[in-house]
């Protein structure tokens, strides 16, 4: 795919004088003004930016689903890893020099979607209404995407008592200081464009770096499901599926292959990868030993998730057919939405059909045995185990540990034994939502979350 080289000239008038950690890059004089549709679609084709993300890596590497030996902890370099995966407390510099790279890289992101749709407004509807709303569309859907990105990792869990949300970034000006939202209205901001987003792309995109309408349904399942509004979250899960139910049948793929699967696979609705910090790296970790045992012989996904290496299994990669973690949304993870929802519901039949369906596919031909779901919190943990098992790696894990302590009885505990101290961080403790880097406290002084 082509990747453009586009800004309005407004926007670099903007950023020439400006020394905002927003975005720090130096204009090319060379860029040229977008004056249409396919310009400015142009620019939102270029997948190197906007379905790459240096964001969601820490949420992976704060999860349980993985650990670090001490060799492998005491060797890495990245300041931020190691505090990420101890869950330290401090210290003040807390990413080092890696300087909140997770922030910086959805805010950059954020001020050229926003220059866009500011752009887009310009564009006279009429001469390409398909193509001016695919346009307005995708953009609106990044936005809400990465805005959700940064409420996962900087906020805590969704509650009604209105805790503190994120800046909610709808300029391109990076020189406009914001305050921290609350919450709620950091929600209701993410499922507003969302919706919008719903509204005006096609049903399936022209290809999967794109977003579509069924992104947009998949997106708010999930968003949905992380506040907890299970009603909403079955119906979005249920618009995609009726749509796109189709699985992948793991009989089908090479296990030999270092990466079985390929990006573009029938399950994949939106692809987005990320650039792997150093602990996600194949050899840069090892898979919780109690997890990996929970994955029977006779599923496939043994093989095809993992390879051992001196003795300890590590995570051979996703659905981006590379070892660069997938963070796109794939019709396996509405299916999983899905029947959690109708659990929670109680509609334990059409969840345990769903789950039956999906999990057929997983498992060597003929070796599945069909689960029957006739107790409610019975299912519902069946369900949780599967979801973690299914969507390892996709950074998602952090997420649901955040929301499963607030509404399961089953509470996660993380516990790190690190150079032979033991570390045991409890439910709903403050440090699941990560600190604000301090340069963007100097430049915008907002509240600082507490560690």
């Amino acid at each position: 795919m082509k990747l453009p080289l586009i800004l309005p000239m407004v926007f670099l008038a903007i950023l020439t004088g400006c020394s905002s950690s927003w975005l720090e890059i130096k204009p090319d004089q060379a860029l040229v003004v977008p004056n249409s549709t396919k310009d400015f679609q142009a620019w939102l084709d270029n997948v190197a930016k906007f379905n790459r993300s240096s964001s969601f890596g820490y949420m992976e590497i704060a999860s349980d689903n993985l650990y670090l030996t001490n060799d492998m902890y005491n060797g890495l370099s990245s300041s931020a890893e190691r505090n990420i995966y101890s869950w330290a407390k401090g210290p003040e510099d807390f990413y080092g020099t890696a300087g909140g790279s997770s922030w910086r890289d959805a805010y950059a992101k954020l001020i050229e979607i926003n220059a866009v749709l500011e752009g887009i407004e310009k564009i006279n509807k009429s001469i390409n209404t398909d193509g001016w709303n695919n346009v307005k569309g995708s953009a609106l859907f990044y936005r809400a995407f990465y805005h959700y990105v940064l409420a996962s990792e900087f906020c805590q869990v969704y509650t009604l008592d209105d805790p503190l949300g994120i800046p909610l970034r709808t300029s391109s000006n990076p020189n406009v200081m914001l305050q921290r939202s609350g919450i709620k209205e950091t929600y209701a901001h993410i499922l507003a464009d969302l919706q919008e987003a719903a509204v005006l792309l096609p049903i399936v995109a022209e290809n999967k770096m794109r977003p579509s309408r069924l992104a947009a349904w998949a997106m708010l399942a999930r968003v949905y499901l992380a506040m907890s509004d299970y009603s909403n979250a079955a119906q979005y899960a249920k618009n995609c599926l009726s749509k796109n139910d189709v699985l992948l049948d793991y009989n089908a793929l090479n296990t030999s292959n270092p990466y079985p699967f390929s990006w573009n696979n029938e399950e994949v609705i939106f692809s987005v990868y990320i650039a792997n910090p150093s602990t996600l790296l194949q050899n840069g970790h090892v898979i919780d030993s109690t997890l990996y045992r929970s994955y029977v012989d006779d599923d496939l996904r043994k093989v095809l998730y993992f390879r051992i290496n001196a003795g300890l299994p590590r995570f051979k990669g996703g659905y981006f057919g590379s070892a660069n973690c997938f963070v796109g949304l794939a019709t396996d993870e509405i299916y999983l939405i899905a029947m959690e929802c109708l659990i929670r519901l109680g509609k334990l039949k059409d969840a345990e059909i769903l789950f039956n369906r999906l999990l057929i596919t997983r498992y060597k031909t003929g070796k599945y045995t069909l689960i029957d779901f006739s107790y409610q919190e019975e299912a519902l943990a069946l369900v949780l185990k599967e979801r973690r098992k299914s969507l390892l790696f996709r950074c998602l894990r952090f997420s649901d540990i955040k929301r499963l302590n607030k509404t399961t009885p089953q509470l996660v505990w993380i516990k790190r034994i690190i150079n032979g101290e033991e570390t045991i961080i409890p439910p709903n403790d403050p440090r699941y939502a990560f600190p604000i880097p301090l340069k963007e406290l100097l430049l915008n002084p907002i509240p600082q979350n507490p560690r």
